[in-house]
């Protein structure tokens, strides 16, 4: 497996990549919505448009990754700072895993680990996962105890692997109501998010 910044693609391979998005489309997930639209030119919600129209996945507002098998496509994810904070980085944004390839511990061991490194390179303090409503069963999955269950150890370039922290309510973070677990990567710097509580 490669992971290469989408910045750095050819325009054949930034083809490719929405051609990806594009072969992906579903109507079972509804994250779906958010990352390819027929007409992502006039949608600002789509991860086409905000590739190509915005900075939020560029310079030091974020980065956005994409992880190749071979030269297959299979993946890909954002990580992009809090609007309301730069010290916090939102990681796993947009993450997407072709269906191939889930269960294999590719947003882990490729994806987060790039978004981690991102955030200490652009001295961030935390680093955050969020997730809504239908997604939030995917938070036992970080924690380290699960119910039994053997894992593979994590290493310094996994998230998680100094601490985890959980917020125990729902807060707002671009209009939408999320839950928030995260990792201090500068454990003297403390940020209240009862300042964004829902």
């Amino acid at each position: 497996m490669k992971v290469i910044d989408f910045y750095e693609l050819s325009a054949a391979k930034v083809d490719d990549f929405f051609n990806f998005l594009q072969s992906q489309q579903t109507t079972d997930d509804p994250a779906w919505t958010n990352m390819w639209d027929d007409d992502w030119q006039n949608k600002a919600n789509t991860l086409p448009y905000i590739l190509t129209k915005t900075n939020k996945y560029k310079s030091n507002e974020g980065a956005f990754y994409i992880v190749y098998d071979d030269e297959k496509i299979v993946a890909c994810g954002g990580v992009s700072k809090l609007a309301t904070n730069a010290f916090i980085a939102l990681a796993g944004t947009r993450t997407w895993i072709a269906n191939d390839y889930r269960n294999q511990s590719i947003a882990r061991n490729y994806l987060l680990p790039e978004h981690k490194a991102w955030a200490i390179e652009n001295n961030c303090k935390q680093i955050a996962l969020t997730f809504n409503d239908y997604n939030k069963n995917i938070i036992a999955i970080w924690k380290r105890t699960r119910l039994g269950e053997k894992r593979t150890p994590r290493e310094p370039r996994h998230m998680f692997y100094s601490n985890f922290n959980e917020v125990t309510f729902p807060v707002t973070i671009q209009y939408t109501s999320q839950l928030v677990i995260y990792e201090k990567l500068d454990t003297e710097w403390a940020f209240n998010w009862h300042t964004i509580k829902v």
